[in-house]
């Protein structure tokens, strides 16, 4: 009894001998489906003597996903007797998964009751501001809830290497999350994979409506969705989004071994990401529109003096290259010459900052003609009970230990808020 990696052959045949199983359909570029891994290996430990975790690859068998009708990672199937007894789609935390398992190794269907709807607090976000207000508003005794729509630990998860995290000299970003998401777990927090269409109120009750259907309520919302990649609004773009167009090296370097790619970027993400792509891609071409660079000199300097880095001042991307339904390169204009000409590269990734993610919460009239939150010290917004927290806000510098830090103000003025209600 273990994890076990199968094919589409072994897995037809495990459901032929009427096994009983819990079966993995993941992706390694997926982010949720990298959260979900350490909940499966945490499962090994728990129940590996009970029961196996079979994992399969979709990209490496394609047919048998598409027989499955898996068309949203992570995919779990709780297969009794060779026969599928139930499936979810999206991470689902250890808490909520290992009772699950118990019922399909008894006599139960392995389902769960409803969700409870009323809250201390709603949490809309589970990056690192989310879930540290959650540690502190569960450390008072609060009754806390994550929504997320995609896994925890937000950016964190979609990051290689951090270097600025306070005690560590480097650590893993996905790792980090995870540490984080545990931290909270471990104190009570609820957390559901549910996205958030937007924010109602009466009596002093905030009510929560998601994309499900599913409603909750609470005196005190933290806002802390974090913000979504920019586009470059050029031809061929959107198409290729998935197909070579990549706004996450850490989830898609593999693909691009041995094969040019291309960044834009002048920040520190589009400098320590073309960093990280030196391991897989052949050669990496920043894109830089002028000869300004705001990434930090330590980064800077790391980025120049790479031999498989070239960084290109003055060029500005005009359109993505495609050929048979593929990234082959990209159209760029040399802004000092005049001239447009074409770079082939297999990969676009671009690096050009982002949005904030409030679109459920426009009409609230809590942020600024650029979508971002507007917040007071105390992260507090314009309406009582709701605070923002992270990237979402409108801020000055927007960087992990800056989101935690917003997350325990966020908390506390919460926090401090019921008490007075």
């Amino acid at each position: 009894m273990a994890i076990l990696h199968v094919n589409a052959t072994q897995f037809r045949k495990m459901l032929a001998e009427k096994r009983t199983f819990l079966a993995d359909f993941y992706a390694t570029w997926c982010g949720p489906c990298k959260m979900l891994s350490y909940v499966l290996d945490d499962i090994e430990k728990h129940m590996g003597d009970r029961i196996d975790i079979v994992k399969i690859d979709i990209d490496q068998e394609p047919e048998l996903t598409e027989a499955m009708d898996v068309t949203i990672i992570p995919g779990l199937f709780f297969i009794k007797d060779g026969q599928i007894a139930d499936r979810y789609t999206g991470f689902l935390p250890l808490e909520r998964l290992q009772p699950r398992l118990e019922k399909l190794l008894g006599q139960e269907p392995p389902t769960e009751p409803e969700p409870e709807e009323n809250y201390d607090m709603v949490i809309i976000g589970g990056g690192a501001a989310g879930l540290t207000a959650a540690i502190y508003a569960r450390r008072a005794g609060l009754k806390v809830l994550i929504l997320e729509a995609f896994a925890p630990g937000g950016k964190l998860i979609k990051t290689f290497e951090l270097e600025n995290w306070p005690g560590l000299k480097s650590v893993n970003g996905s790792q980090l999350a995870y540490d984080i998401y545990e931290q909270a777990m471990a104190l009570g927090t609820n957390y559901l994979y549910e996205k958030v269409e937007g924010i109602t109120q009466k009596d002093k009750l905030h009510t929560v409506h998601c994309s499900s259907g599913r409603k909750f309520t609470a005196p005190t919302v933290i806002i802390a969705t974090g913000t979504v990649e920019r586009l470059l609004h050029i031809p061929g773009e959107e198409e290729m989004i998935g197909r070579g167009v990549s706004f996450c090296a850490v989830c898609d370097a593999a693909f691009y071994r041995n094969k040019p790619v291309i960044v834009v970027g002048a920040g520190n993400a589009a400098f320590e990401e073309s960093l990280y792509l030196t391991d897989f891609a052949s050669h990496i071409t920043i894109l830089v529109r002028s000869d300004r660079y705001v990434a930090e000199q330590i980064v800077q300097d790391k980025v120049l003096a790479h031999p498989k880095i070239t960084v290109l001042n003055w060029h500005v991307p005009q359109e993505v290259v495609i050929e048979n339904e593929r990234v082959a390169g990209m159209r760029v204009l040399d802004k000092q010459s005049g001239k447009v000409k074409t770079l082939p590269a297999k990969g676009i990734f671009p690096y050009i900052g982002a949005d904030p993610a409030t679109e459920f919460c426009h009409d609230l009239g809590i942020t600024n003609d650029k979508g971002y939150l507007l917040v007071k010290n105390d992260m507090s917004t314009a309406i009582p009970g709701i605070y923002g927290a992270g990237d979402v806000c409108d801020k000055v510098l927007r960087q992990v230990v800056t989101a935690t830090n917003d997350g325990a103000i966020a908390a506390q003025s919460a926090i401090h808020y019921l008490r007075n209600l």
